[in-house]
């Protein structure tokens, strides 16, 4: 997950219990950082939002914009 960009900047996100990457666009995500608390994870859209660790996710890809 290093190469993942941890700017704030929206990407798809392969969660280490998928077996393989998502084709449909989720989950999606975005790197945040609890600046009270100095520590940062990636914040899962969805009802409710969710929130994860680097260790949780095996790979990402980029939002294809049109």
């Amino acid at each position: 997950m290093s190469t993942a960009p941890h700017d704030g900047t929206p990407v798809i996100l392969w969660m280490a219990q998928d077996e393989a990457p998502p084709s449909l666009p989720e989950p999606v995500g975005f790197w945040t950082i609890n600046p009270a608390a100095g520590v940062g994870y990636w914040w899962i859209f969805g009802d409710p939002p969710r929130f994860c660790s680097d260790r949780q996710i095996r790979g990402w890809k980029p939002i294809l914009r049109a």
